[in-house]
């Protein structure tokens, strides 16, 4: 418990070179069911398909659309889709799923999972591609059970190009602040994200949030944070996977940068 204190104070701990008025503080993560199971159908692993580009995924335990029933909603902003699934190709920013089910129902009519079917909505490369998916609360916030997480990497029209993205080591995924939200000044600013295949400690693993070009926090622990202060306006919320010498971890995924407004 004291180390987890420990890590929550450095987490908060302002940099020197912080942007004025603008401080980062952590929350917690809000609960979620372990039954939650979110798994790709198509594209498979290693196939290579035509475009446009399909993909279908199965989630169970969780009710996309619906909205989400925390006291998060009153405080960040809320998006008018609900639930959804976030889903990141390569290092596009994320676009949320929430659209009607297929096939819900077997033959006798009873309810046994819940699949769902997307055209990818912009074109894509000849050559190797990834795939990021994970169930979102309707105020962005990701899910981070150990089911919860999906990826797989496929090929556009054949197997040239391929950038060689290796997925075994650690790697960053960045959800929220998100261009398609319109924050409002007053109210703080969600920060999210997920890791893969490592974990955060004040001596090992860090997050590095850079806002509008100067360092606000190092991250050392993965939960949700709020972010306060931003003035009305353009910002730019930068997010880094750092090793315990502040070097970027290699890998196409973790240094990543993403715009938003402020009204």
């Amino acid at each position: 418990m004291i180390s987890y204190l420990l890590s929550l104070i450095l987490a908060a701990s302002p940099s020197a070179e912080a942007p004025s008025g603008v401080r980062t503080m952590p929350v917690p993560r809000t609960p979620e069911s372990s039954t939650i199971i979110l798994k790709i159908a198509l594209p498979q692993e290693g196939q290579v398909v035509g475009t446009p580009v399909w993909v279908q995924f199965r989630i169970d335990g969780f009710a996309l659309g619906a909205p989400s029933q925390f006291e998060r909603t009153e405080e960040v902003a809320v998006s008018k889709l609900g639930q959804t699934v976030h889903v990141v190709i390569d290092d596009h920013p994320y676009f949320p799923i929430n659209e009607p089910a297929i096939d819900p129902f077997d033959e006798a009519g009873n309810f046994y999972n819940t699949s769902y079917k997307f055209e990818i909505p912009f074109r894509l490369s000849q050559g190797m591609h990834t795939i990021r998916m994970f169930p979102a609360r309707s105020f962005g916030e990701s899910l981070k059970g150990e089911n919860t997480f999906a990826v797989t990497q496929f090929y556009v029209g054949s197997m040239k190009n391929n950038p060689q993205m290796d997925l075994t080591g650690p790697y960053l995924t960045y959800n929220e602040p998100s261009a398609l939200t319109t924050y409002q000044a007053g109210k703080p600013v969600l920060l999210d994200f997920y890791l893969v295949n490592t974990e955060l400690s004040p001596d090992g693993y860090k997050v590095r949030l850079t806002i509008d070009g100067k360092v606000n926090r190092l991250l050392n622990s993965w939960q949700p944070y709020y972010i306060y202060g931003l003035k009305p306006g353009r910002h730019t919320v930068r997010l880094e996977l750092i090793d315990d010498e502040n070097k970027v971890v290699p890998g196409l995924f973790n240094d990543v940068s993403q715009t938003i407004t402020v009204q």
